[in-house]
């Protein structure tokens, strides 16, 4: 998989969910699968799993792959360790959970909430998610 695929998985998913979620709210489950994929394809061999589900005013994005190492945050220069700026992103955004499989590899789960501060009608900030049609060209 890689990180444009899980995009439109959440898409898809996130885009069936009635009443409408709030563009925030897709942009950022949208953005976390994409650190997640994108981080499990450069720092652990590749994606083995990966599941978008809705349930409990959640949404829940799982992202598989077969290593052990755990995603660890990047501190900002001048100090320099390994790691990356993509998993701060994600636990800022998202509650994330590690979980480690039987046999080796780890599932790395966040949730999001379905619902912000701006995800009501009647909230002048609100716009409901939807799916821009093809531009000319566009597939």
């Amino acid at each position: 998989m890689r990180p444009g695929e899980a995009r439109e998985r959440v898409y898809d998913v996130l885009l069936a969910v009635r009443p409408p979620v709030d563009v925030l709210v897709l942009a950022d489950a949208v953005l976390v699968a994409s650190e997640l994929v994108s981080n499990a394809v450069r720092h652990a061999g590749g994606v083995t799993g990966f599941r978008v589900s809705v349930g409990d005013g959640d949404v829940e994005i799982s992202v598989s792959d077969g290593s052990d190492a755990r995603p660890y945050e990047r501190t900002p220069r001048p100090v320099v360790r390994e790691g990356g700026y993509g998993w701060e992103l994600v636990t800022k955004l998202a509650r994330t959970e590690i979980v480690e499989r039987a046999g080796g590899g780890k599932t790395v789960r966040a949730r999001l909430a379905l619902r912000s501060a701006h995800s009501t009608y009647e909230h002048p900030g609100f716009v409901p998610a939807q799916r821009k049609p093809p531009r000319a060209g566009e597939r």
